[in-house]
């Protein structure tokens, strides 16, 4: 008798383990990032960069596969006053990696300071669980619109570039 009991136990907490676990499969994901205005032109975030407030942008997933490239999931954000943006993606299976995900910038309310530059106006995000990662907030690359250079930051390049690497 007492063993009928302990195995109908094990039963129940089995069943209810392998519940959680197909249950912990769809989970909340959090992309997030930031976006700025690049005032010197340089190709990546320096001392004189200024993050930009109402900045849109958006979060596309394809299949890897998809010979059409039709976008599966989907999110848009805007950016804070710090420039950040925070995007949730609600009930995401595990197939996240089958998925090829990217935020791309949409579009900068600031006029002088509006123009995409490929490579810089994307960053890839991995949808992903069971990799290591301890939490569901997932961290995009910083996006920046360039803007003309200002006088003023004309000698910013040269502050980052070592120039004795370059004498032969």
């Amino acid at each position: 008798m007492a063993s009928g009991v302990v195995m109908v136990m094990v039963v129940v907490t089995a069943t209810a383990m392998a519940m959680a676990v197909q249950g912990s499969r769809h989970s909340d994901f959090f992309v997030e990032g930031e976006v700025y205005c690049d005032t010197c032109r340089a190709g990546f975030v320096t001392n004189v960069t200024t993050a930009i407030q109402a900045a849109r942008v958006r979060l596309e997933c394809r299949h890897y596969m998809s010979a059409s490239g039709s976008v599966e999931r989907s999110a848009e954000g805007t950016t804070d006053a710090t420039g950040h943006y925070r995007m949730e993606l609600v009930e995401v299976d595990n197939r996240g990696a089958e998925l090829v995900c990217a935020v791309a910038l949409l579009s900068s309310p600031v006029t002088e300071c509006h123009e995409m530059e490929v490579g810089r106006d994307r960053a890839p995000v991995t949808l992903v669980q069971d990799v290591g990662l301890a939490t569901m907030v997932r961290r995009a690359n910083p996006l920046g619109f360039l803007q003309t250079m200002l006088a003023r930051y004309a000698d910013t390049d040269t502050r980052y570039v070592d120039t004795k690497m370059w004498h032969l």
